[in-house]
This record gives structure tokens, C-alpha cells and sequence, in this order.
């Protein structure tokens, strides 16, 4: 049969970026598109941003790119298909940040009742975004499982995993914002051109980018003009922080470019436009509403870690020693989001050991470790005699998955209304056993208390008797459904010190600094472990990471580990993180957020320390990643404009 086919192919010119996409003569890539354009968003008032930005003092400018990453987990994505043909139920095993969605997509796909698709989700390698969304591959091991009447295995391979898992970032942004004299920003006006690649999935990076544009700053007028382009490039997905880390690019280094042309403190600057804990709660003129937050405290409490006033002692010693040295500071928010839903399970058996059933997934956040601390905390039960279960879709029958910085904000406010419900199923039991009325019992650290602690049940106690008393088959459980958003927005603020060789361009990053405030800290060690991780994974992009396409073929260059420059443990020093830990009025634990701390604000973090560095050669800009022949490059021409 394969003889009989015949090929009539047409080769097409590849648009591999947003500039070409956007050209009149284009190739479009869909005809639902016209122009490439798939989604164009105006916001603010333009009108009055343009006025004002004709009124201000000072008036600077900048184009600025953030170029396209690849995900690359640790593992590459693989999976299990199988299909049972008595009780006609495909089941899927495969690496993935929400079990439930892929349940809902596969069956969409094969057109069978969710019901019959089980997926189970083993420990799994690293999310990041791009894994909360189903890939081709896992519907054909459901139907190839089925057809063939046997398990199927698939493992994509390193090489694979770089030209077709879902990429992240590639957006470029053209700012002009307005100062007075004295710093005070009076007009940002900022446009984003963002390539979403050959098709569409998913448009939370650019609405994450424009719900947080003004970032953390009282700016009287804005306009945002966003065009989000198809191109033959791999689609774009969520990479962690999905918006906010190029949202805060584009400000902050307007903002540094100001502050140095009218002379004015960095910290100043900033200081001077922050919004005021007496605004709180505040309403950005994108419709967020910060409910509480100090985003001074966070930036003091930053510049004493940093000891940011002897500078220039540091500084001075970098030069006796040939080289360059550069500082910057970037306050930021998170404003996460995700699925507004969110479902769990809590079972006590009689021999004391609870099970959590999660909706949330594990995949690198410790979850075991904080859900028990949670249930240990509100019930009285010991850490170690509860257990946590999540991945399959047979324990529960929805639950939101793990992304956007959502997992203890909802999964918390679940296990605290189970918790809640498991003292209500108890009581009865509680007041059997110890032959009073439930009215006289309290409920505290764990035990069912009568009067001034005369008499007392532990919640362990009561379990055991609770099939006994109630006549039931079952143990002591409860289920929680937690439906809408829960808002929270987390925010901080890090500095970076770097020195340059001007010899080789060579960039080390000296020190590194984040002051959180991520809420309720349920277990600070694990929060700072996720801040560290977010700090490679943001810098990482600013010194090196860059996904490179050949313009004239389409095809990605740099599609092996051998070439494209992931982060490594030694470029980075020793971490110093501080935490403000303001809780949220927001949900009943108070926790926020601790996530992507380290991601949001890295790139403008490492954009503003090398142009400070490169500052005596009158470098004003050039676009990341800032690698050393980058850099090198750009002190070499600046070297001849000098000397013209």
C-alpha cells in the first residue's frame, strides 16, 4: 500500500518569530488567524498615557527580548498504555501535573466515558508547566493498547524532548515609561509582541503578563498594546511563572534606565512608586486586588542582607583586580491563579494511621511532608502516623493537579474544612465514649476535652471506635470540594552582585539575595528549597538558556544537552533568603505562595546587574542571554564608539 502513495509536497518559508509572523507577506500558518494574530488585547487608556508621556520630566525607552527556553526536566516524558476488555477501561501511566485533566482530555480524545480512562501518575521528574497538558502520545497508547490487545510503552528521547515537548517564554516587549525629575513615574506605556508557536493550547502566559503589568507600583496611567502571534516554531505553554518574569523584565529595566539618567537612587526610585501598605487592599488598574502587603518592609530588609551601602567598597576592590562589578535590586509579585477547583479525601483507620488523598500532585514540592504537617497541626495526629496518596484518578473523582503556585492554597483550605468535618463526625463518638453530652465537649491539640481538662479522648481513640458506635462499614472520613479561586499574591524582592571579566566576558554572579513573603511558612525549609530552585531556574535563562532557531529552515539549533546552555550548580554562589511571612486574609491557613519566588524577578535581576557592571562603557542595553561572548561583544563595539 505504501507504494501506491505519492508525495506532493510544497516547501513552505518557515516563520520562526513574531517579526516575521507579522509580516504583510507572511506565510499564514492558519486561516482561522488572519495575519498570524490569534489574540490582540489593548488595556489602560492610551489617550491619557500618551499626554502624560508627553508632559513628563524625563522620558526613557527600550526594546527588550525574552527569548524561548525549552522545559527539560530531569526525565523525558514516557508512558504506559493499557486496556482491559472486560471492564473496557483504558489505563494510562505516565509523568504529569494533574491526573484528573488528563483523564478529561484522553477521553475527549478516544470519545469514551471519563469513567474508563484510569490515569496513574508515579514520581515524576520535574513539571514546570509544560506537564499539565495531555501530548498526542499518551491518546495513542490508549488506542494502540486496545488495538493490539497488549501493554504498549513509550519513552520519548532527549532529542525528541527538545524539538516537540511545549517550550515557554519568547515574548518581546517595546516600553517607554515617564518620570519627573524627583523619580516619580507618571505614564508606562508598554507593547507585547508574543509567539505562541504553531498552534494554540494554552494563553496563560500573556494573560498572566497583562493581568500584572504595573507589578507592585502606584503608576497613575498605563496602556498595554499585546499581540499574541502563530508561528512554525513548537507551541508555548506555562514555564514556570508563565508572564510575570517578562512583566517584570520590561519595568524593571525601564525603571533602572531612569534612575540613571536623572541620577536618582535605585532603591529611591523604586521606593518612591511602590504602592503603600495603607492602600491595602488595593485594586491594579488590571482588576487584582492586593489584599495585604509591604512591599518596603521587603525591600529594606533586602539592602541590609545585601549590605547594598558598602557597595562601592566591593566595587573598588573588583577593579584592583581588572575586573567589572555589578549590583541590582528588583522588588516583585507573583499574582498566581491555576484551577479554580480543588478535592481531597481524609481516612483515620482503627489503628490510628490517616490517609490524605490529594488532588494536588507531587513533583518535587514535598507535599508528603506539608499535608501531614497541616492534618498533624489541626487534629492532633502524630507526623508520622499520616500518609499521603495522590496520582490516581481512581481515589478521587476530580482534583486540580499542581501548577501556579496553587498547591497549599488550595489543598491547605481542603484539609483544613476536612478537618473541620472529621471533628464534627467524631464528636458523637467522643461524647459516647466518655458518657457526656456533645455541647460539653472542646476540641483541642488533638483530644475531645470535657470541663478544665478533667476528662479527655484523643482523635486516635475515637477512630478506632467509630465503626463499632456508628454501625457502619467505614472508618472515620471525610471529603472537601473546594470550588473558585483562592486569591493570594505573594511578593518580595532579590539582589544580585556580579563581576565581568573584560577580558573574556566571563560573568559571576557573586552573591544572591530574596526576601519572601510567601504567607504562612508551613515548613520553611521546603519553601526555601522551591526558592532556590526558582532562582536557577530564572537566571539560568538570563546567563544562558535560549532556545535558537535557524530562520531560513525552521529547525531548532540547539536541540541537545551538548548545546543549549542549562544552568549549572557551579555558576551560582551560596543563597541568602529572608521571609517576611505575612499571612493572607485570603484562606484560613494564611498561606500564600512560595513557588516561583525565585523566577519572577531574575531575568530583570541579571539584565540590570550587567548593564550597572558595563555602566563605564556606556552600554545601555543589549538583549540576554548574557553570555560571555555576548557581553564581550558588546564591550568590544562599545570600545570603538568610544574612541570615535
Amino acid at each position: 500500500a505504501a507504494e501506491l502513495v505519492v508525495q506532493d509536497l510544497e516547501v513552505l518559508k518557515p516563520v520562526v518569530d513574531v517579526f516575521q509572523a507579522s509580516d504583510r507577506d507572511a506565510l499564514e500558518i492558519n486561516e482561522g488567524a488572519p495575519g498570524n494574530i490569534v489574540i490582540k488585547h489593548l488595556g489602560g487608556n492610551k489617550k491619557r498615557t500618551e499626554e502624560a508621556l508627553k508632559k513628563a520630566d524625563v522620558v526613557v525607552r527600550g526594546k527588550f527580548n525574552v527569548p524561548r527556553v525549552v522545559s527539560c526536566q530531569m526525565e523525558p516524558r514516557s508512558g504506559i498504555g493499557e486496556y482491559d476488555y472486560e471492564s473496557n477501561v483504558f489505563t494510562i501511566t505516565a509523568g504529569n501535573q494533574g491526573v484528573h485533566r488528563y483523564q478529561m482530555m484522553i477521553a475527549s480524545a478516544l470519545k469514551v466515558n471519563p469513567g474508563k480512562i484510569r490515569v496513574i501518575c508515579p514520581d515524576t521528574g520535574g513539571g514546570f508547566g509544560s506537564r499539565g497538558h495531555v501530548g498526542p502520545e499518551f491518546v495513542i497508547l490508549a488506542w494502540a493498547a486496545k488495538r493490539l490487545g497488549r501493554a504498549v510503552k513509550w519513552t520519548s528521547s532527549r532529542t525528541e524532548a527538545f524539538m516537540s515537548d511545549w517550550q515557554g517564554r519568547d515574548m518581546f516587549m517595546k516600553g517607554e515609561l515617564g518620570v519627573t525629575r524627583d523619580g516619580s513615574i507618571t505614564a508606562y506605556k508598554v507593547e507585547f509582541l508574543i509567539n505562541n508557536g504553531a498552534h494554540t493550547i494554552c494563553y496563560a502566559p500573556s494573560a498572566n503578563a497583562s493581568r500584572s503589568i504595573t507589578t507592585i507600583y502606584d503608576i497613575p496611567v498605563f496602556s498595554l498594546d499585546m499581540g499574541v502571534y502563530l508561528t512554525t516554531t513548537t507551541p508555548v505553554l506555562p514555564y514556570r511563572a508563565a508572564g510575570r518574569p517578562e512583566t517584570h523584565y520590561v519595568l524593571e529595566r525601564l525603571i533602572d534606565m531612569a534612575a540613571s539618567k536623572i541620577k536618582i537612587d535605585k532603591i529611591s526610585i523604586r521606593v518612591n512608586n511602590l504602592i503603600r501598605p495603607d492602600q491595602m487592599p488595593f485594586k491594579t488598574p488590571m482588576g487584582l486586588t492586593y489584599d495585604v502587603g509591604d512591599f518596603g518592609l521587603a525591600i529594606k530588609q533586602l539592602a541590609e542582607l545585601m549590605d547594598w551601602n558598602n557597595f562601592a567598597q566591593r566595587k573598588d576592590t573588583s577593579v584592583k583586580f581588572g575586573k567589572l562589578r555589578g549590583i541590582s535590586l528588583v522588588p516583585f509579585i507573583e499574582t498566581p491563579v491555576g484551577a479554580p477547583f480543588e478535592m481531597g479525601r481524609l481516612e483515620i483507620d482503627e489503628n490510628g494511621i490517616a490517609t490524605i488523598y490529594a488532588g494536588t500532585q507531587n513533583h518535587g514540592q514535598g507535599h508528603e511532608t506539608t499535608y501531614a504537617q497541616v492534618v498533624s497541626d489541626l487534629l492532633g495526629i502524630p507526623f508520622e502516623n499520616i500518609n499521603l496518596t495522590w496520582g490516581d484518578t481512581n481515589d478521587l473523582p476530580r482534583g486540580g493537579g499542581t501548577h501556579s503556585d496553587r498547591s497549599m492554597r488550595m489543598m491547605g483550605t481542603v484539609l483544613y474544612e476536612i478537618s473541620k468535618l472529621i471533628i464534627k463526625k467524631a464528636m458523637p463518638v467522643a461524647a459516647h465514649l466518655l458518657q457526656v453530652d456533645e455541647d460539653e465537649l472542646v476540641f483541642d491539640d488533638g483530644k475531645f476535652i470535657l470541663g478544665d481538662n478533667q476528662q479527655t479522648v484523643d482523635i486516635l481513640t475515637v477512630a478506632a471506635a467509630f465503626k463499632e458506635f456508628t454501625g457502619k462499614s467505614g472508618r472515620l472520613a471525610a471529603v472537601w470540594e473546594q470550588k473558585g479561586r483562592i486569591p493570594a499574591f505573594p511578593y518580595g524582592a532579590s539582589g544580585v552582585e556580579i563581576e565581568i571579566d573584560p577580558e573574556t566576558g566571563a560573568l559571576t554572579i557573586c552573591r544572591y539575595v530574596l526576601v519572601d513573603d510567601c504567607g504562612l511558612a508551613i515548613n520553611p525549609m521546603i519553601v526555601e528549597g522551591q526558592v532556590h530552585g526558582g532562582i536557577v531556574q530564572g537566571a539560568g535563562q538570563a546567563i544562558g538558556e535560549c532556545a535558537v532557531f535557524d530562520p531560513s529552515s525552521g529547525q531548532l539549533l540547539n536541540g541537545s544537552f551538548m548545546d543549549y546552555a542549562i544552568p549549572r550548580a557551579d555558576q551560582f554562589p551560596n543563597f541568602s533568603v529572608g521571609s517576611l511571612n505575612v499571612k493572607t486574609k485570603g484562606n484560613p491557613l494564611g498561606v500564600k505562595a512560595g513557588g516561583e519566588a525565585g523566577t519572577v524577578p531574575a531575568l530583570a535581576l541579571i539584565g540590570n546587574a550587567v548593564m550597572d557592571a558595563l555602566s563605564p562603557f556606556k552600554i545601555r542595553h543589549f538583549d540576554m542571554p548574557f553570555s560571555a561572548s555576548k557581553i564581550w561583544g558588546a564591550i568590544q563595539d562599545a570600545k570603538k564608539d568610544l574612541a570615535v
